[in-house]
Order: C-alpha cells, then sequence, then structure tokens
C-alpha cells in the first residue's frame, strides 16, 4: 500500500512533533518542518478563532519560502491538533479554516468522527487520531481514521496506559494492567525520604501519577 501524498516526501526522521498546548505555535511549526520532522500545533491555540487562518497562512508561506530557497533540504509538512469532542464550540469553525487551507495533516482527539476524516481527505489530507487502548484504536480505525497515534501512560494526564509491543508477532498496541502503570511525572522530594509514595485512584482504583502530599518536619529550634 503506498503512502499518501501527505507523507510521500521524505523526512529527515520518522517523528510527529507533539501539538503542546500553549507552546506550539508557528514559530515552533516552522522551526520543526524545515528540520525535516513534522511539526504541530493544536487548533486552540490560535487564540481568538480568527488567528487560526493567519497562523496557517504563514506556516504554509514560510515553508514554502524556505523550500524555494533550499531545493535540497527536507521541508516536512505540518498537522494541526483538532479536538473533536462536541463540546469543543470551534469545531466547525476550526474545521472549515484546516479545509480551506488544505492542511496536510490532522491529529484528532477525544472522539472519533467520521464526518471529519471525511472531510480531511476530500482534498487529500490524512487523518490521524489519538488512542489510549487498543479498544479506541480499532474504534477509530472503523470510523475511517488513516492512522493512530498510541498515547502513552506520562503523555499529558490521559486516562489510560497503552504501550507498543516490539516483539515480533505480537498485536500493535495492547492495554497495560492497572498494576504495570507507571508514574513518569516528577515528584517532589521529601525530606523524611527518597520519594513519597503513589496514590491509587479512589474513582477507578487505578494508581495515580499524583503523588501522596508530603509532609514536611519542622525544623527544631535550638
Amino acid at each position: 500500500m503506498p503512502l499518501p501524498p501527505a507523507l510521500s516526501r521524505p523526512l529527515t526522521l520518522p517523528v510527529v512533533g507533539s501539538p503542546l498546548f500553549i507552546a506550539s505555535g508557528p514559530d515552533l511549526v516552522v522551526a520543526q518542518c524545515r528540520s525535516g520532522v513534522i511539526g504541530s500545533f493544536p487548533a486552540l491555540n490560535a487564540r481568538p478563532a480568527s488567528l487560526l487562518s493567519d497562523w496557517l497562512d504563514r506556516i504554509t508561506e514560510k515553508n514554502a519560502s524556505y523550500a524555494a530557497a533550499h531545493p535540497d533540504a527536507v521541508v516536512a509538512p505540518f498537522a494541526v491538533n483538532q479536538i473533536v469532542h462536541r463540546s469543543n464550540d470551534r469545531l466547525e469553525h476550526d474545521m472549515e479554516v484546516i479545509v480551506r487551507h488544505r492542511v496536510p495533516l490532522v491529529i484528532t482527539s477525544l472522539g472519533a468522527r467520521p464526518e471529519i476524516n471525511e472531510a480531511v481527505r476530500s482534498y487529500g489530507g490524512i487523518v490521524l487520531h489519538d488512542v489510549t487502548t487498543d479498544e479506541f484504536a480499532r474504534k477509530a480505525v472503523d470510523k475511517g481514521a488513516d492512522g493512530i497515534i498510541a498515547v502513552a501512560a506520562g503523555a499529558g494526564g490521559h486516562g489510560y496506559a497503552v504501550t507498543l509491543r516490539a516483539r515480533p508477532g505480537d498485536p500493535g498496541v495492547v492495554r497495560r494492567p492497572a498494576a504495570d502503570v507507571r508514574c513518569h511525572r516528577p515528584r517532589p522530594r521529601d525530606p523524611r525520604g527518597p520519594w513519597p509514595p503513589a496514590r491509587t485512584s479512589r474513582t477507578s482504583g487505578r494508581p495515580s501519577c499524583r503523588p501522596s502530599r508530603p509532609t514536611y518536619r519542622r525544623p527544631t529550634s535550638r
């Protein structure tokens, strides 16, 4: 099966730069693309909503001008992360802007929406969907996603943990049992010991990445 046109050009590394809340914007995306990796940003970072069109124009123009001035350079495509949950009141507006600008890759999160996938594919773009379990991965593919992004346990506080199997013959994405989930977030150091213990969520019973509140000893007065 050939790669879609959006990914047919070579990359320096097969990497997608994470769409970072607040931090990712046109300058970072352009720098990533010029380095030969796919740059991305969340659509909701562009505030107000009218700024999204300006950001896409800047990224497209800067990448095109750099590619024209450096014909031997690898300039990667870019992606926009779109929250497709129905609570996103900007979804319709942002998707109209994305389709009008023919964004090469769209990363969807918080819901698999066939109509979103069809809108992106209407102009030749592709959709990668964030998933946290093998069940959600299968649902995303069934609803028309072109690929999946396996969100690991330490990524942005998502509720489940997935890991990629590296051994031949194993399924690609599996759900890790709760007992095997380890927190990746740094924990504050307790003066009384090396690290405070991790807590267990009262609602789900799974280990929580929030450490128990450390209690500090008061200095002894002399």
